[in-house]
């Protein structure tokens, strides 16, 4: 079909030459993306070709005159976004066309012609086997974007493999395993003569969403997508994430540069900054990439991203070299034009990109881009997002280091400050003189907590800096508890506090001889009683307990240890309390070092170490009658709905009878029946009702003795 209306079209040629020298304005947009195909691989490569259909949307003809200069290359490329980030990943050469036909993609067709011109109106295909018939492919090199100018016949050495001048893409780029969620896209780029002279070249990239098979790597074309028409490549980026920023910068008497920037929070007092420089149609081409900003941060992580040059193109691929300079900013440059002509300058149709992580949170700034070929202007400046910076030394050696009581805080100062703000999760504690270096913030309860230092001089600051530590409360405490004379079964538990896995503990603990009695001590906790801790040694006397408690001696400690938590019970102590007690009368059990044969302290393992818990005895006091909480009918020391569930299983249904019936006597009548229960939840569930009778809402003895057993 094309040869036959190649030769029709010689029959108007005259007509259509004529027409074009008055022509004011051709403008070739891609109007579609209809196909990708895969050709084959080759070392790791895959190489692709896209179907294009362009379209004229001006209203002068389309020079399309095949074997002279005066007709459209097609250029194809592939990129990916992947966790937020837009890269390019391949690129083809250059499909030159050779016929044009006159159908309605875009627009009806108002002028149709032969096939040495595009009419108003009209559009044109190509597809995949033609844009990747690889002897009508030529050079990206020789080609002027921003003229549209370009030798013809181009030189160009033959293809000798399968992927030679096509789409090509590396399969580190397309697996699936190291691309978790990724989304691909296809582009195309139309560049010619008479489009470029009419200032039309801006417009001439469309791209569209692709699906690349994990296991085959086949690209399709993605269901439910659509071409979006003259948006290149770096336009997807803002289309997808829509936190991204994007800039035209129009090169005088040369074309486009378009220049993107993202920063995302990475949740750890940093912040990530990417952006891509993607150069449209500039011949100038890009050499020299800065972010500036002010004073002395910490920047990580510089990296850069290109896209490979292939089968020919004389371009040297050495990555930039990113460089921080405090005061100055991050600066990524390559060779200069006159060092050499062929250096990895950012070509038109590629996109660069540049990336670093920061402390210093996001602002509005500046940069400048380098231009590679000699002309005026040299570079041009930049609107970027960049981190705030000081002109003030920073602070250094931030540390955070948890005691017993209090975490000590230490660090270097860089500069001399008028004073140190030191906040705690973002809240302001102390405002210190600005030669202080260390800190005690004491009294914290178990968890983890950043502290930020700032240091300040006149109206300028440091960047913040920032230490976070895990409080670690280690506490060993013996509950208090009420004991009467003749109970066979006092029961104390041995309690810790932490807030990391508790590996092991020694305990030495001083008993009051006189009124109590040792009857039995066992470990207790989870996981001693389940799994069985790697050593237990429990001793004791007619004045002490001892006990050297391991759960895991050798690590990770993942598994065999006490999570960590308030009040964990670790250890049982049950004893039997002489006769002859008054009420009221109190002892106290108390924690003394050295008791035992062989001696032992009082000491917890966390994190492989052993350290000096602090301490906090237990006071009894004794009382000649059983104490109880009354409504507590289930004995975990709380009265809840569960406790009326508890004694309606117990009155109607077979439930276990309770430790101590008095305290299911909710309203104190020497009997337990079903009104007890309905006094107990109207009182929790009805506004205004009665609370259950003393002993409420504490433990106590019963102020009205009745028959009713309580152990």
């Amino acid at each position: 079909m094309r040869t036959t209306r190649c030769i029709v079209a010689a029959l108007v040629l005259f007509c259509v030459t004529s027409s074009l020298s008055a022509q004011t304005n051709p403008d070739v947009i891609v109007g579609d993306l209809f196909d990708v195909q895969l050709w084959g691989t080759e070392n790791g490569i895959y190489a692709y070709s896209v179907g294009t259909e362009s379209c004229n949307v001006g209203d002068t003809l389309l020079n399309w005159v095949q074997a002279t200069p005066a007709h459209p290359v097609i250029g194809q490329e592939m990129w990916r976004i992947h966790d937020g980030v837009l890269e390019q990943i391949g690129i083809s050469w250059l499909k030159h066309s050779f016929c044009a036909l006159s159908l309605s993609e875009c627009d009806p067709c108002q002028l149709g012609t032969g096939c040495e011109a595009l009419g108003i109106g009209c559009s044109d295909p190509y597809g995949t086997g033609l844009n990747g018939e690889q002897g009508n492919l030529g050079p990206r090199s020789q080609v002027n974007a921003h003229t549209g100018v370009f030798p013809f016949p181009y030189s160009a050495p033959p293809a000798l493999t399968v992927i030679d001048k096509r789409l090509q893409v590396h399969e580190d780029d397309l697996d699936p395993a190291l691309n978790v969620g990724a989304v691909y896209l296809v582009t195309s780029h139309y560049v010619t003569n008479d489009d470029a002279l009419a200032g039309n070249g801006n417009n001439n990239s469309s791209y569209r969403e692709v699906v690349i098979d994990p296991v085959t790597y086949v690209a399709n074309l993605a269901p439910g997508s659509i071409t979006e028409r003259e948006s290149p490549g770096i336009q997807a980026w803002q289309d997808y994430v829509p936190t991204v920023q994007l800039e035209d910068v129009q090169i005088p008497n040369d074309g486009l540069f378009i220049v993107g920037h993202n920063v995302t929070d990475n949740g750890n007092g940093t912040w990530h900054y990417e952006y891509a420089v993607y150069n449209m149609n500039s011949d100038r081409c890009a050499n020299a990439f800065e972010v500036q900003f002010p004073g002395n941060v910490t920047v990580t992580n510089i990296g850069f991203h290109d896209v490979e040059h292939h089968s020919g193109e004389p371009y040297v691929g050495t990555d930039w070299v990113g460089t921080y300079t405090p005061g100055t900013g991050v600066t990524w440059e390559t060779e200069s034009f006159a060092a050499n002509q062929d250096a990895n300058a950012i070509r038109w149709s590629t996109m660069y990109n540049f990336r670093f992580d920061c402390n210093a949170p996001p602002g509005v700034g500046t940069g400048f881009l380098g231009l590679f070929k000699p002309g005026t202007p040299f570079s041009m400046n930049l609107n970027l997002s960049v981190p705030t910076g000081s002109n003030v030394l920073p602070i250094t050696g931030f540390s955070c280091v948890p005691g017993a009581n209090d975490v000590a805080l230490s660090w270097t100062n860089g500069d001399v400050y008028d004073s140190i703000e030191l906040s705690r999760d973002g809240q302001l504690i102390a405002t210190l003189l600005g030669t202080d270096t260390s800190y005690s913030d004491p009294g914290l309860s178990p968890d983890t907590y950043t502290w930020t230092l700032q240091g300040i001089q006149g109206t300028d600051s440091t960047l913040t800096t920032n230490c976070t530590g895990i409080v670690t409360l280690r506490i060993l405490s013996i509950a208090d508890d009420l004991g009467f004379a003749g109970q066979s079964a006092l029961e104390i538990p041995l309690l810790s506090s932490h807030s990391q896995p508790l590996e092991g503990f020694t305990a030495s603990i001083q008993i009051p001889s006189d009124r109590l009695t040792v009857v039995d001590v066992t470990v207790s906790g989870t996981p001693t009683e389940s799994n069985g801790a790697e050593f237990v040694e429990l001793n004791s006397g007619t004045d002490f307990v001892t006990a050297n408690v391991v759960l895991d001696a050798v690590g990770p400690f993942a598994g065999q240890t006490i999570p960590s938590g308030t009040e964990v019970g670790v250890m049982r102590m049950i004893f039997s309390v002489a006769l002859g007690v008054t009420d009221g009368e109190t002892r106290e059990i108390s924690f003394v070092n050295g008791l035992g044969s062989p001696a032992v302290d009082n000491t917890v393992r966390i994190n492989g170490v052993d350290q000096i818990p602090t301490t906090v005895n237990g006071t009894i006091t004794f009382a000649s009658q059983p104490t109880f909480i009354r409504g507590d009918c289930n004995g975990d020391d709380l009265v809840g709905i569960a406790d009326a569930i508890s004694g309606l299983l117990w009155l109607f249904a077979g439930g276990l009878a309770p430790d101590c019936e008095k305290s299911c006597d909710t309203n104190d009548d020497g009997a337990v029946q079903i009104v007890d229960m309905i006094n107990l939840l109207s009182f929790l569930f009805v506004a205004n009702q009665q609370p259950p009778a003393a002993p409420f809402p504490g433990a106590g003895v019963d102020p009205t003795p009745d028959g009713l057993p309580c152990q």
